[in-house]
C-alpha cells in the first residue's frame, strides 16, 4: 500500500512539472492536497510536505495560510494554530488583507478548541477589517460568528446584539446562503433562550431559504438541518429528529474524521435513540466512539496548548515591541519638541535683546538729538543775549556820540555845523536803532508760540511784561536783564514781582524762570 502512494506521489509529481508551469509549483501541490485531505490524508500531507521544499521565501507567507487551512479542515489543530502563528509573524502590520486571513483562521481553531474568549478576539478584529473595507457579505459573517460565540458563553444580550446586526443587513443586501446560516443560528439562540415557537420558525425560514434558491451548498445545507435536529430532540419530536438528522449526513464527506463527524454521529444516535430505535442508536455511538478516538483529541490539546502558549508569547513580545517603539517614538518626538521650545526661546530672546538693543539705541540716538537741539537752542539763546548786549552797548555808545556832537555843535560855524549834522543823520539812516525788535525776531526763531502760550494762559500782560517773560526763561540775570532794558537791577526786581502776582504765582514757592520754561 505505501508503495502505492510513493508510486502515485511520484506520477503527480512529474505531472506537475510537465504541465503546472503557469502556477508556481507549490500551489499546485496545495491545491492537490486540499482535493485529497478527505479522501487519503497521508498523500495530502506529502503534497504539503513537498509544497514547503518548494516555496520560495517571498511566497512563505502565503503557504503557511493555505497550509493552515488544510490542516485545520482535518482537526489538526496544533499543526494548523502553528502554521497561523508563523503566517501572523509575517504579516502582521505589514500586509492588513493577509492578516484579515490569519485571523480568521485562528478564529475558527479556537472556536473548535471552546477557546472561545481567544476566538471572539479574533471575531472582533476580523468585523472591524471587514467594516473598514466594507464587505457586506464577511461583515454579516463576522457577525453570525460572534453570535454563536457569545451563545456558546451564555452571553445572551450580546449573542442576541449581534444576530441582530447580521439579520439587519439584509435588509439591503441579499444573500440566501448566508441569510440561510443567520436565521438557523438565530432559531437557536431563541431555543436556549426559551422561546421553541420562535425558534422554530426561523429554523424553518432557513430551510426554506436553501429549498427556494435550489442551493446545494454543503456547508450551509449541514449548519441548516444539524440546528433543526438537535432542535427537534430536544423538543421530544422523534420522527422530525431522525429526517433532519439523516438529512446532515447527506452534506458530509464519507467517512471524514473530523468535528463535522463526529457531531453529525451524536446527533443520528441521539435521534435513533429518541425513536426507540436501540439497536441503530448503539451502532452509531460506536461508529461515533471509534472517530472521537482517531481524532486524538486530548493528544492534540496538549499540542495546542504548548502552541497557544507560543503563540500568545510571540504575540505578547510583537506587543511590546511595538509599545518599545511607540515610546521611543514619542521620547523623540518629546525631544524634538524640546529642542525646537529651546530653539525657539533662544531666537525669541536674541530677537528680544535686539529689540532691546534697537530701543536703546534709538532711545540714546533721541537724547543725543534732543541734546544736540537743546545745546543747539542754548547757542542761539547765548548768541541772541549776546547780540541783543552788543546792539545795546552800540545803541548806548551811540546816544553818547551824539550827546558829545550836540555839544560841539555850539562850537561851530553854520557851514560846519551842517555838515555835522549831514554826517550825523547818515550815521542814524545806517545804524540799526531798534535793537529790541532784533531780540524778539530771534527769540521767537528758538521758541516760536511761546507768545502765544503766554497770552493764553496769562491775557493782558504788557509789552514790557512780556519782554521781561521772555528774558527770564532765557535764565538771563537780572544784571544780565537791566543792562538790556537801560534800567537798575532793583526796578528789575520790582518788575519780577509784579509779574508773578499778574501769573498768580505770589504765594507760591515755584520759581518763574522755571515756570515761564515750560510755557
Amino acid at each position: 500500500m505505501k508503495l502505492r502512494l510513493f508510486f502515485a506521489f511520484l506520477l503527480w509529481s512529474s505531472l506537475i512539472f510537465c504541465f503546472g508551469q503557469e502556477k508556481k509549483n507549490y500551489e499546485l501541490y496545495l491545491e492537490k492536497a486540499n482535493e485529497l485531505k478527505f479522501k487519503n490524508w497521508e498523500t495530502a500531507e506529502l503534497h504539503i510536505k513537498e509544497a514547503r521544499k518548494k516555496v520560495s521565501d517571498e511566497d512563505l507567507g502565503d503557504f503557511y495560510i493555505e497550509a493552515a487551512k488544510i490542516y485545520s479542515d482535518v482537526n489538526y489543530f496544533d499543526l494548523a494554530l502553528d502554521y497561523s502563528s508563523k503566517a501572523n509573524h509575517l504579516f502582521l502590520d505589514k500586509d492588513a488583507e493577509k492578516t484579515a486571513k490569519v485571523n480568521g483562521i485562528l478564529a475558527y481553531i479556537y472556536s473548535q478548541l471552546n477557546d472561545t474568549p481567544r476566538a471572539i478576539r479574533y471575531y472582533k478584529k476580523l468585523l472591524n477589517f471587514y467594516q473598514k473595507q466594507k464587505k457586506e457579505a464577511e461583515i454579516i459573517k463576522s457577525l453570525n460568528n460572534l453570535g454563536n460565540a457569545y451563545l456558546v458563553l451564555s452571553k445572551m444580550d450580546s449573542s442576541k446584539y449581534y444576530f441582530e446586526k447580521g439579520l439587519k443587513s439584509f435588509e439591503n443586501y441579499n444573500n440566501p446562503v448566508l441569510k440561510a446560516f443567520v436565521f438557523s443560528n438565530f432559531g437557536k439562540f431563541n431555543f436556549i433562550e426559551g422561546s421553541a415557537a420562535k425558534a422554530e420558525m426561523y429554523l424553518l425560514k432557513a430551510k426554506e431559504i436553501l429549498e427556494k434558491n435550489k442551493i446545494d451548498d454543503k456547508k450551509s445545507n449541514y449548519q441548516v438541518n444539524y440546528n433543526l435536529a438537535n432542535f427537534y430532540i430536544e423538543t421530544k419530536n422523534p420522527p422530525k429528529a431522525l429526517l433532519y438528522a439523516k438529512n446532515v449526513g447527506n452534506y458530509l464527506t464519507l467517512n471524514a474524521v473530523n468535528f463535522d463527524t463526529t457531531n453529525y454521529l451524536r446527533t443520528l444516535y441521539k435521534a435513533y435513540q429518541l425513536n426507540k430505535d436501540y439497536k441503530l442508536s448503539s451502532e452509531t455511538f460506536k461508529k461515533y466512539d471509534s472517530i472521537r478516538e482517531l481524532l486524538n483529541v486530548e493528544e492534540k490539546a496538549v499540542n495546542v496548548e504548548r502552541l497557544k502558549v507560543k503563540h500568545e508569547y510571540e504575540l505578547q513580545q510583537r506587543i511590546n515591541k511595538i509599545e518599545q517603539d511607540r515610546k521611543n517614538t514619542l521620547y523623540i518626538v518629546m525631544v524634538i519638541i524640546l529642542l525646537l521650545v529651546v530653539a525657539i526661546c533662544i531666537l525669541l530672546l536674541i530677537n528680544f535683546r535686539n529689540k532691546a538693543e534697537k530701543l536703546r539705541l534709538e532711545k540714546k540716538l533721541i537724547e543725543n538729538r534732543e541734546r544736540e537741539l537743546e545745546i543747539d537752542n542754548q547757542m542761539k539763546e547765548k548768541l541772541l543775549v549776546y547780540k541783543s548786549m552788543e546792539q545795546s552797548k552800540i545803541e548806548e555808545i551811540f546816544k553818547s556820540i551824539l550827546e558829545q556832537v550836540n555839544v560841539l555843535k555850539s562850537k561851530l560855524n553854520d557851514s560846519e555845523i551842517d555838515e555835522v549834522s549831514r554826517i550825523v543823520n547818515e550815521i542814524k539812516v545806517n545804524t540799526k536803532q531798534d535793537s529790541w525788535g532784533d531780540f524778539e525776531y530771534h527769540f521767537l526763531n528758538v521758541h516760536e508760540s511761546f507768545y502765544e502760550n503766554l497770552d493764553a494762559k496769562h491775557p493782558g500782560l504788557t509789552n514790557y511784561d512780556k519782554r521781561l517773560a521772555a528774558m527770564l526763561k532765557l535764565k538771563l540775570s537780572t544784571k544780565e536783564i537791566s543792562n538790556l532794558l537801560n534800567v537798575t537791577p532793583k526796578t528789575i526786581e520790582n518788575s519780577r514781582t509784579r509779574l508773578r502776582k499778574k501769573m498768580n504765582l505770589t504765594n507760591t514757592k515755584e520759581d518763574l524762570s522755571q515756570y515761564l520754561n515750560e510755557l
